[in-house]
């Protein structure tokens, strides 16, 4: 009689995260970097025409700007835990997403403040609560990335413009 070969048990894939396949860890980094300014900005200069009364205020020990999107009460904000000797310019950032106060959204990774800004670079999510504030969320960046699309098309045709301008007039 013939042994009966062993087979392997097969692997299984990870299961990939429904924030990772929604690009929430992104989404979140650049809305906040946005959100950051528009206490300081006129609301004729801001991206997001649907985030009213940004505000900085706090929440917990941390920062951040609340804004109000409909009849909702959204935050953003990060805290910064710096590298021994580096001078407060490299560490480990978490940025916050909160819906009603209660932090729905935490994402972990490097950041480097540099001369013109501040690199961050995502590792890893720390707490993901799904929620009604998803939809809301995605709407939100949805628009702005829309926007920073619009915006890129706009500059574009304008150097072309000016390049063919400065070509005409033997400029070049």
């Amino acid at each position: 009689m013939k042994p009966k070969p062993i087979k392997k048990p097969a692997q299984k894939k990870p299961e990939v995260s429904p924030a990772i396949t929604q690009e929430l860890p992104d989404r979140l980094a650049e809305l906040e970097v946005e959100l950051r300014l528009y206490p300081l900005r006129p609301a004729a200069e801001r991206a997001l025409e649907s985030v009213k009364n940004p505000a900085n205020s706090v929440i917990g020990i941390e920062k951040v700007v609340q804004f109000r999107l409909g009849d909702k009460v959204y935050a953003a904000g990060h805290t910064d835990a710096t590298y021994a000797g580096s001078n407060h310019t490299r560490g480990v950032r978490h940025i916050r997403f909160y819906a009603n106060g209660i932090s729905v959204l935490d994402i972990e990774g490097d950041y480097e403040d540099q001369q013109f800004g501040s690199n961050f670079r995502f590792q890893n999510i720390d707490l993901y609560v799904p929620g009604e504030w998803e939809a809301d969320f995605l709407t939100l960046t949805d628009a702005f990335r829309l926007y920073k699309s619009k915006r890129r098309h706009a500059f574009s045709k304008k150097r072309v413009a000016e390049r063919r301008r400065m070509h005409r007039s033997g400029a070049l």
